[in-house]
């Protein structure tokens, strides 16, 4: 359960809601992680970026996609991550 609420999308600035956009059609979704950085719209516009150059092969990620779902598993494992 988060500790921090989510922004939800009715609450959400025009701001926040064009980035919640932009990752429900990058990602087919909007992470919870966006939703709690939603209540600082200045970062929130440079999550999406910043995920796709890390995640997204041809767009700056050096790591095939093999790699990083290991390391997504890994990571969430030590963190005792239930998703």
């Amino acid at each position: 359960m988060a500790r921090v609420p989510f922004v939800q999308d009715i609450d959400a600035s025009p701001d926040v809601r064009a980035a919640f956009e932009a990752a429900n059609s990058f990602n087919g979704r909007v992470a919870n992680s966006m939703r709690v950085f939603a209540h600082s719209p200045a970062i929130v516009k440079f999550l999406l970026p910043l995920q796709a150059v890390l995640q997204k092969e041809g767009l700056g990620c050096k790591l095939d996609a093999k790699t990083r779902a290991l390391a997504m598993i890994k990571v969430s494992a030590l963190n005792e991550c239930r998703y």
